[in-house]
């Protein structure tokens, strides 16, 4: 999870590039409000402006100076969950068959808010492969083969190339917003 301090539309060009380019099931943050800043409000306005790109924007979590949002697809998270062996995973922390996407992000939601541990798997939301998810939570972050956006417990080659591709379009993304490009002329609608 990275932490953004700053304006919400930089955080979200640094960190959820690929969810914004539609290369992405979904994106995770931290961010900080700045004095005066409500991130309710915030989380409300970017998830209206993004909802019209078929992009949400859900705080997972409130904290004294900020909180965690979580920035996703459900077209894409809805394709992820319907897989037979992710269902079954999700069903050991709690979710019930997953096809109602609001209920899914509102059990993890609640995961975060009970777990006394960081609740891993929401690489699954993140659309992270599941078998890296489970070698995760398996090895308690230990024995990866490859660490890029997330710990690599399975295919190596594969992970490499998503990270690349990742990588290119963050760089691309603030290359364009920083020459004036805005958030939503950037993102690509489903």
């Amino acid at each position: 999870m990275i932490l953004v301090r700053g304006d919400f539309a930089t955080g979200l060009i640094d960190l959820c590039a690929p969810t914004l380019a539609g290369i992405k099931v979904g994106s995770i943050f931290l961010y900080l409000v700045r004095s005066g800043e409500d991130i309710h409000k915030l989380v409300a306005f970017w998830d209206a402006e993004l909802q019209r790109k078929g992009i949400r924007v859900a705080l997972i979590k409130e904290r004294a100076d900020g909180g965690l949002v979580y920035v996703f697809r459900p077209e894409m998270l809805a394709a992820v969950l319907q897989c037979k062996d992710i269902n079954c995973f999700l069903g050991k922390y709690g979710f019930a068959q997953c096809g109602n996407i609001n209920k899914c992000v509102n059990h993890l939601r609640c995961r975060f808010c009970e777990a006394d541990k960081f609740p891993h798997e929401i690489g699954v939301f993140l659309g992270y492969p599941l078998a890296d998810v489970q070698g995760f939570i398996n090895n308690k972050g230990r024995n990866f083969t490859l660490c890029g956006t997330w710990k690599v417990y399975g295919d190596r080659s594969v992970a490499e190339k998503i990270f690349e591709r990742y990588t290119k379009c963050v760089q691309i993304y603030r290359r364009r917003f920083a020459s004036g490009i805005d958030v939503l002329q950037l993102t690509v609608a489903t």
